[in-house]
């Protein structure tokens, strides 16, 4: 059972960095001290007795040339300069009768005995062994191993400092996933460009977004279904309950026609609701194509006039680059969606531009009605937002909020952005930006 005010998520993290810290010192100290046995192994094979063995060979071929007569007075010369003692024993002494195999394929071979080294050459003239005795040489470890354990120590506390940096940004990037069960959608991580996890918690907090956004356009959706279905449903209920009531056929048909204009603005809300939300898939992307937006834009103001009639809709071309790479399509559609507004509320006069920078392109959409209350710059493109029509066009003011939510999103997939100013004609101007660059 857990103590009280423990965090049974610090506990785990806690854990887990113990148990990666233990195993990183250890495979540092393991490895590091196999190495140097390895090496010390390899160094003792190599150079054990390396300059005795050479010793030894030069006083055995100087005795070699030494008469028999000579021998022990030579060997007291040559004892008198070194710190090692030379002799000579017989091949019938029982010590040689033990080595005397090895000596014959080695010629000079070195054992221990007790606190001394002894080394042997046959000198073969003599029938003589040759023998040198040495003391052996005690090391003194203690520098060398309190060396080694500062160095392990040091070893110790650098993967320490990096390794415990490390875990509290995970224990982080653990708790804001925790609390994003719990919904907790302001539970982003910051984290500083050196940490070692940042593009995790850069990419987290990106998703973060994104669920946030769809989760938020659901909702906002399914309440504005249940509102916007509930009128019409309400109307086709009424008008069929007078239909039936009715023995007047002219008024049967009127309530007919009723109900068919209600079905329409069903079937008009249901289309806008499944474009919405095809755009606000995760999984939407760009067709990027080159083509002549000029062209697009007449020729859907050419067809849009025809709808309204009463309004004057005006292109103004500033832009010199005809061949532009966007997706064609879903430009069109957040157009269309920008001047089907425009005309809403616009009194006479819509104005379309298409203006080309150093950097981006931008679309402009102006009209001369009322405009956009500053209150309502920063939610106007949010999903199901609809503002009040004071103009005096009102007749045309039918909508779902939905159309200005599309136009954010469609520039949204090229890099863009929207935004709401006033215009020069009174009204509104909507303005389209996106970088000429992808």
């Amino acid at each position: 059972m857990l103590m009280p005010g423990k965090n049974p998520i610090n506990l785990k993290m806690n854990s887990l960095f113990l148990r990666l810290y233990l195993l990183i010192v250890a495979t540092v100290v393991v490895v590091g001290i196999g190495l140097d046995f390895a090496w010390n192994h390899f160094d003792t094979q190599t150079t054990k007795n390396g300059d005795e063995s050479s010793l030894l060979k030069v006083v055995s071929l100087q005795l070699e040339n030494t008469p028999g007569s000579t021998l022990d007075k030579q060997l007291e010369r040559i004892n008198k300069n070194l710190t090692v003692e030379f002799s000579t024993l017989k091949l019938d002494d029982a010590l040689i009768g033990e080595i005397m195999k090895d000596l014959l394929i080695e010629d000079i071979l070195f054992i221990e005995s007790g606190d001394d080294v002894l080394g042997f050459s046959l000198l073969k003239p003599h029938n003589l062994v040759l023998q040198l005795t040495q003391k052996k040489i005690v090391e003194n470890n203690f520098y060398k191993n309190l060396f080694i354990i500062i160095f392990y120590l040091l070893i110790a506390i650098m993967v320490f400092y990096w390794i415990w940096p490390l875990s509290k940004d995970l224990n982080r990037l653990e708790n804001a996933v925790n609390q994003f069960d719990q919904q907790q959608w302001s539970s982003k991580i910051n984290l500083p460009a050196t940490s070692s996890i940042s593009h995790l918690a850069k990419a987290y907090n990106t998703l973060l977004d994104k669920i946030k956004l769809l989760v938020e356009t659901q909702q906002a959706m399914s309440h504005s279904i249940s509102h916007e279905l509930r009128t019409p449903l309400a109307r086709v209920r009424f008008s069929l309950q007078m239909a039936e009531e009715s023995h007047n056929l002219d008024e049967i048909k009127q309530r007919i026609s009723s109900i068919a204009e209600d079905i329409e603005e069903m079937n008009q809300l249901i289309n806008e609701l499944l474009n919405f939300a095809s755009l606000e898939s995760i999984s939407t992307t760009t067709n990027l194509e080159k083509g002549d937006l000029n062209t697009l834009i007449e020729t859907l103001i050419i067809r849009l006039q025809k709808n309204f009639p009463e309004h004057e809709i005006v292109f103004d071309k500033k832009a010199n680059k005809t061949s532009i790479l966007c997706d064609s399509y879903l430009m069109e559609r957040a157009l269309q969606n920008l001047i089907v507004n425009a005309c809403k509320f616009a009194e006479k006069k819509v104005l379309v531009s298409f203006v080309e920078s150093e950097k981006k392109y931008q679309i402009l959409v102006e009209d001369d009605g009322l405009g956009v209350p500053d209150e309502s710059k920063t939610k106007i493109f949010d999903s199901f937002v609809q503002l009040e029509n004071k103009s005096k066009n009102q007749k045309s003011n039918k909508g779902f909020g939905l159309g200005l939510a599309i136009v954010k999103r469609v520039i949204t997939l090229h890099n863009g952005s929207a935004k709401v100013e006033d215009s020069s004609l009174g009204g509104a101007k909507f303005i389209l930006s996106w970088p000429k660059e992808r």
